[in-house]
């Protein structure tokens, strides 16, 4: 059904006015909703396309009573765009304990969407949240400026109480050191699954190995497209150290198979004898040739190629 439909059906069962119409009894309006919600996708890297949750949502808005049947539904992925985000969030929790096994997924970004702004709710989400989200399985960190100081370094710390997490998505992120980046690794212990897109660093240089993450180890998922070049050098380091089995990759200039410079060559070599996939995405004006491709990704057993749009 789709969410046209829903809000028909629920909006004869919730309004008073008009002719009587045959209502749904409370518990089926639940079973649709559950189905609903049963085919979101929370693991999706965004929220955007997901029919399922745009039905989810239209649900919410048509009475009181289809709000409080979705509303632990639409609460497994959370949105914390500043300070007060964070501070409900905690005073939520606190009125509604079942709610700490519900969160799944919480994205922390900059207040305003597509800008680049400062996180210092990052911090005080680790701190005040710390142990208090039972599922949460994912976090990501996107339309961000991490300047220095703006997150304790302590605080940082704190996300190791979140034992839960798998998997952290940086997006559209300008980072003052790639250090913050290998704190926030080492911090989340359970880490299997590490993407960066769209990443800038003011830091230039390499990073030393002796400053990576212990757990990096246990990384076996690796997305690194379009990302400043500190960045790139330390998921090259990353994946010298763990057994990756798959890897994402982006590609701006031209490939050189010759070339030991090449940091794409570099992140490819150092997963090449774990990786059993990988994608490969190629910037539009990449004069990247077909053979020059087939050279460098050949030692893989299983590759897809896509075309970025953008």
């Amino acid at each position: 059904m789709d969410g046209d439909g829903l809000i028909a059906a629920a909006t004869s069962e919730c309004s008073s006015h008009g002719p009587s119409i045959p209502r749904l009894p409370v518990e089926v309006c639940e079973r649709i909703i559950d189905y609903i919600a049963a085919g979101w996708d929370i693991k999706y890297i965004t929220a955007t396309g997901q029919p399922h949750l745009t039905t989810l949502t239209s649900c919410a808005l048509v009475c009181q009573d289809w709000y409080f049947l979705t509303w632990y539904h639409l609460r497994r992925r959370i949105h914390l765009r500043d300070r007060k985000d964070v501070l409900s969030l905690f005073k939520t929790l606190r009125a509604k304990p079942r709610l700490r096994e519900v969160i799944q997924q919480v994205v922390i970004s900059g207040a305003a969407p597509g800008e680049r702004q400062a996180i210092r709710h990052l911090g005080t989400f680790a701190a005040l949240l710390a142990g208090k989200t039972l599922m949460l399985s994912s976090i990501t960190i996107e339309d961000a400026e991490w300047t220095i100081g703006s997150v304790r370094t302590e605080d940082i710390d704190y996300l190791a109480a979140f034992s839960s997490i798998e998997t952290l998505i940086v997006r559209n992120v300008t980072l003052s050191s790639v250090t913050q980046l290998s704190r926030l690794v080492a911090a989340l212990r359970g880490l299997v699954v590490l993407w960066c897109y769209n990443v800038d660093c003011v830091q230039k240089q390499q990073v030393s190995p002796a400053s990576l993450p212990l757990n990096c180890a246990n990384l076996e998922d690796l997305g690194v497209v379009w990302v400043a070049p500190a960045v790139e050098d330390l998921f090259v380091q990353i994946s010298r150290a763990s057994r990756v089995r798959s890897l994402e990759i982006g590609v701006n200039g031209e490939l050189d198979p010759s070339s030991a410079a090449s940091r794409s060559q570099n992140l490819l070599d150092a997963s090449s004898t774990s990786a059993e996939s990988a994608v490969l995405y190629i910037a539009p004006d990449s004069p990247v040739r077909d053979g020059t491709i087939e050279a460098v990704v050949g030692k893989f057993s299983q590759l897809s190629i896509w075309q970025s749009i953008g």
